[in-house]
């Protein structure tokens, strides 16, 4: 790996990096075999999970980097799931007239690959034969929470009288790999627009008609770009370099791919004076009291993956039923992946139509006591797609998953919607986006300001009214960009509550009256590859009193270890 490479790939995630550390990296490459961008791209996660500047790379928190590095090292040495026996090859000639069938279904469609640590879909329904390490040292902790005083925990349950999936029928004859820079330019557009009339700017100026000018200040927008430590803005129309030396202080929180409204001047066609950004796009909340009058709304939330070779037979997520019962709760949210991207290969599935019927059966099993409850019997189950599931689409934003049985066998009370989802419950709007769009936005950020990490965020993805906005900065989520314009994008109304699963720290926000909660996993891996208890979240909504509702006012919100 040459030294510049490594140099550059700092440089464009806005980073700078002392030659002595640079050169401790260079010799971290070598020796564990990982690319330039590998490395940086496991420093930002560092940073992201302990909070910590990006740019204050030393010797000591490299150190502690590698050390991760050194196990992951150990652990692909000593995994062999698959192993290739090859005195079968020169014995299977000879001896394959004689072979019974049932000696060929353990191995994966031929006769010199084993699986190791295979798993029987009955085992990990009864959770027999089967240890799991799993030491629960917190349950019931809480990590977050807000308005406590807000509910009367002994109130009856509500139920959801009421349930709407938004936009649902944009899938029905989906297509994706299409690019469509004018939708794309019209969704810029009207983001613009509202940024210009919400602060009674002067009508924006086309980067194509910019000319030398005098200090008349103007207005100009586009996307926000950042290449080798300089900020663009760019457009269909044109693309121009931003000068912040003279731009009024604090400077607004900035990220890659920002849509921007600028004011300034242009002394000089190469070079835009900045004055002031302007990134509040945020739509209305919708005026609408929600549809129930007694009782509390009890809602539930927790994302995967819920089954894994660490944790094969779910029972964290068993625990979690238990806990719905227990809480009366009449909405379950399941973000996805339901299995681990490995754990199909555990089960010795090797069509699509083998993992789905494993997904449909284990679901049903673990599911089942919920619907067979007298006080969760009319439950609403929303179980959302994730591009990192076997059964799904591997592209974001990812189609429901139509194939599954489970709508058929409790069609009263399970949906399978997309990823990301809007929809309505009693007349209270709930968005839900299962990939971590957090994480990709907090690494997406240019500037380090002293506001408070997860409130930038949330406000990020409120002002930018899009539920996953680093739409491009974050390489690793196969976005699809027309299916991204069409459901991510949020369009009359700001939700009430968004609902996210990041790897960053859990969090329960409220901005713009609306409130952001990461609900983070329910299941989760330590250092030595072990799966430890995660958390779920618990939200208990209160009806309407003297015709008034907010989410300051009549929510209470929890983020639990389970």
């Amino acid at each position: 790996m040459d030294r510049p490479n490594l140099v550059n790939e700092f440089e464009d995630m806005g980073m700078t990096i002392p030659d002595d550390i640079i050169d401790e990296c260079v010799i971290v490459c070598h020796a564990h075999k990982i690319s330039a961008s590998d490395l940086v791209g496991s420093w930002i996660a560092y940073c992201a999970s302990s909070q910590i500047d990006s740019n204050d790379l030393s010797r000591d928190r490299l150190a502690t980097l590698v050390k991760s590095f050194k196990v992951d090292d150990k652990l692909k040495a000593n995994d062999k799931k698959l192993i290739v026996n090859k005195s079968s090859l020169n014995e299977s000639a000879p001896t394959q007239s004689v072979r019974s069938p049932s000696s060929l279904k353990s191995t994966h469609g031929t006769n010199i690959i084993q699986i190791e640590n295979e798993f029987k879909v009955s085992d990990v329904i009864d959770g027999c034969d089967i240890k799991e390490e799993n030491a629960i040292s917190t349950a019931g902790d809480v990590t977050s929470n807000f308005g406590l005083g807000n509910v009367n925990k002994n109130d009856s349950s509500a139920k959801v009288e009421t349930a709407c999936l938004m936009k649902h029928d944009l899938w029905d004859n989906f297509i994706f790999g299409h690019v469509n820079y004018q939708k794309f330019d019209d969704h810029v557009q009207e983001l613009v627009n509202d940024i210009v009339q919400k602060n009674d700017l002067k009508p924006v100026t086309s980067l194509s008609g910019l000319y030398c000018g005098n200090n008349t200040e103007i207005t100009i927008s586009g996307s926000l770009r950042l290449i080798k430590k300089e900020l663009f803005l760019d457009s269909l129309h044109g693309f121009i370099k931003l000068d912040l030396s003279e731009a009024e202080q604090p400077i607004k929180s900035l990220f890659v791919n920002q849509i921007l409204v600028v004011t300034g001047t242009n002394l000089d066609t190469k070079v835009f004076k900045v004055k002031k950004f302007y990134a509040d796009a945020s739509l209305p909340l919708s005026n609408k009291l929600p549809d129930f009058s007694k009782g509390n709304l009890n809602v539930m939330v927790a994302a995967g993956p819920f089954f894994s070779e660490l944790s094969p037979h779910g029972k964290l997520l068993k625990s979690l039923v238990q806990k719905t019962i227990e809480l009366e709760a009449q909405l379950l949210i399941l973000f996805g992946p339901i299995f681990d991207a490995d754990f199909g290969m555990q089960l010795n599935k090797t069509t699509s139509e083998d993992v789905q019927k494993c997904y449909d059966e284990v679901l049903e099993a673990t599911l089942k006591p919920l619907f067979s409850n007298p006080v969760t019997q009319n439950i609403k189950l929303l179980l959302f797609s994730s591009w990192k599931d076997s059964e799904n689409y591997a592209f974001y934003p990812t189609p429901p998953n139509t194939e599954s049985s489970l709508p058929n066998l409790y069609p009263n009370n399970i949906y399978m919607v997309s990823d990301p989802s809007v929809f309505s419950v009693n007349d209270i709007i709930i968005a839900g986006n299962a990939s971590d769009s957090l994480m990709g936005l907090h690494v997406s950020a240019i500037n380090q300001t002293r506001e408070e990490m997860f409130t930038k965020l949330a406000k990020q993805i409120i002002w930018q009214r899009c539920l996953h906005p680093s739409y491009v900065a974050n390489p690793n989520v196969p976005v699809d960009h027309l299916l991204w314009l069409e459901h991510c994008t949020l369009q009359q109304n700001t939700p009430h509550i968004i609902l996210t699963s990041s790897q960053l720290r859990t969090f329960i926000r409220v901005v713009e009256g609306c409130m952001v909660i990461n609900v983070g996993q329910l299941v989760k891996h330590n250092s030595q590859k072990q799966a430890v208890a995660g958390t779920y979240g618990q939200i208990q909504i209160a009806p309407p009193k003297n015709g008034s509702w907010s989410t300051q006012t009549n929510i209470s919100a929890e983020i639990v270890h389970i």
